[in-house]
């Protein structure tokens, strides 16, 4: 099996794992922005959404999302510009759909795989694998966000802040209920939280390095345990 058929495999079974699809992601998109769509087909309009989105990353995958044209968009999705204004009005409300659902996905992910887990080092090895399994699975996803916020908005950029401040606060919360136990060593949780975000952040930003070095992502995932439980652990002195 070659490196891309098995990293196709890898995706697929991470997919199916967290329930992530584009025809469902669509579909909670459509029923968020049911108000603002005009095609009322849901059909239809769950289908051209996935046309939409796969057109817009893929475009600012290759050129950058400030460079892309509304009219160059509608082209590569296969729809009229008129047809395209039926779902936008603008790149500003694009970006805020992409956001606003992979913040939807984010949350239900970790709330579903951390309902059942009290202990706090396991809570956060859990938490560190479904970050970084749901980064691999929309990968283009969390790397538009990353490196397109700054051309957002100033409201969706603040959103932007607000949304990893948020998925930092998960990882600060596990730690300090893990100093609690004394788990977990005494050090400024919001702070290793930041650094252990930082790690998983450059799993997507540099993702074809890690590639490169080997790394699969359940590979990656545990050296970001290994390293982060080592920083959380009580020294001997």
């Amino acid at each position: 099996m070659t490196v891309t058929a098995q990293k196709t495999n890898e995706v697929s079974s991470i997919r199916r794992e967290l329930g992530i699809s584009l025809p469902v992601i669509c579909r909670e998109i459509f029923a968020a922005h049911r108000a603002e769509i005009q095609v009322r087909n849901e059909r239809i309009a769950v289908a051209n959404l996935g046309k939409i989105l796969e057109a817009t990353l893929a475009i600012a995958n290759r050129k950058g999302f400030a460079a892309m044209s509304l009219r160059e968009l509608a082209e590569r999705a296969g729809l009229s510009l008129g047809g395209l204004y039926a779902y936008i009005k603008s790149k500003d409300d694009l970006a805020v759909m992409i956001q606003a659902q992979v913040q939807r996905v984010l949350q239900q992910a970790m709330t579903n795989r951390l309902a059942d887990i009290r202990d706090p080092a396991q809570r956060l090895s859990e938490a560190i694998r479904t970050h970084l399994y749901l980064s691999e699975a929309l990968l283009p996803w969390f790397q538009f966000l990353y490196m397109e916020a700054r051309h957002l908005a100033p409201s969706e950029r603040r959103r932007a802040v607000a949304l990893e401040q948020e998925s930092e606060k998960i990882f600060a919360d596990i730690i300090i209920a893990g100093q609690q136990t004394r788990q977990f060593r005494d050090c400024n949780p919001q702070v290793a939280a930041g650094m252990l975000k930082a790690m998983l952040q450059d799993w997507y930003l540099k993702h074809r390095k890690h590639r490169q070095r080997g790394l699969n992502v359940a590979g990656y995932a545990t050296q970001v345990e290994e390293f982060i439980n080592r920083y959380l652990a009580h020294t001997n002195s």
